[in-house]
């Protein structure tokens, strides 16, 4: 089977399935193989929930999670997110310099609540994927 999709369209269908499948991988990680990473009974087989999972490819799978690399990577991105003030990425500028950017474009000079910040580039990354289509 295969499906026709434009140039424009490629980059996008293309990005989305590659964070479906770094989604997919880190729920497996974090609900199936690291909670029960002292326990190898458990991580002999993979999920039900999940029964398409060839016993080879779950096997490698939990392999690659369990080793050693892995182990270190994930601790210093750990600490790294610790650090992290706020929750969510807002490109180089930050909050603050969203807050910044609406004190200037603002009509009324008041008080700008981060809360309508976040909303705002919700609103605006909205628009620009809608404007995209």
């Amino acid at each position: 089977m295969a499906y026709v999709v434009g140039e424009g369209g490629k980059k996008m269908v293309l990005s989305s399935a590659a964070k479906k499948w770094k989604d997919f991988k880190f729920t497996l990680t974090r609900q199936f193989i690291l909670p029960f990473a002292n326990e190898k009974e458990k991580l002999k087989d993979p999920p039900q929930l999940y029964n398409f999972i060839e016993k080879l490819q779950w096997d490698a799978f939990v392999a690659s999670r369990l080793s050693l690399d892995f182990e270190a990577v994930h601790s210093e991105q750990s600490q790294r997110r610790e650090k992290c003030e706020y929750n969510h990425r807002l490109s180089r500028k930050g909050y603050v310099g969203l807050e910044d950017q609406l004190e200037e474009t603002m009509p009324v000079k008041k008080s700008i609540n981060l809360c309508y910040g976040r909303r705002q580039e919700k609103i605006n990354r909205e628009t620009s994927l809608i404007q995209r289509l």
